[in-house]
């Protein structure tokens, strides 16, 4: 028996795939990026995190306290900048790629927070969309730029970038 388990949790842009493991949240997967649960993991729904979940996009939850697992991240930079932005950056702000890099100990890396950035298994938990260029916006998702869900979830926060 695993300890892992997954669901597909209904949110207003649409539907998460989340994956929680003995250590924490391992995944949130966004809407329009395909999912795939773990094979050995059971369909079964935390409720504690889906409640956390909803409070976040009714707009009355502005941090979530649930464990985070990062075993699978690997370089200590980047995992140093997943934690600083988890716990530097709130509800409402964002911070330049440029400005995270200084908060994460490494103030010409902007370039490898925008990685570290694209390597981020969960989303909103480390809220990456708060991330933005120094010019505007900047990217969102990958490859795929899905600048619309980033937008989304900074109006969400009461945050219009240009």
């Amino acid at each position: 028996m695993t300890d892992t388990r997954w669901w597909c949790q209904p949110t207003p842009i649409g539907e998460l795939g989340v994956v929680v493991g003995a250590m924490g949240i391992q995944r949130i997967s966004l809407p329009g990026y395909e999912f795939e649960p773990p094979p050995d993991a059971a369909e079964a729904r935390d409720a504690g995190l889906a409640r956390q979940l909803d409070e976040y996009f009714d707009g009355s939850r502005h941090g979530f306290d649930t464990a985070v697992d990062l075993s699978m991240i690997t370089g200590p930079f980047c995992r140093t900048v997943l934690e600083t932005l988890r716990q530097e950056v709130p509800w409402g702000e964002t911070v330049t790629y440029g400005e995270l890099a200084g908060l994460s100990g490494r103030p010409r890396a902007a370039r490898a927070v925008g990685t570290a950035m694209a390597s981020n298994p969960v989303p909103l938990i480390i809220p990456c969309h708060r991330v933005v260029a120094a010019d505007g916006l900047g990217g969102y998702g990958g490859a795929d730029g899905r600048t619309d869900l980033k937008r989304a979830l900074l109006a969400l926060e009461g945050v219009h970038v240009g």
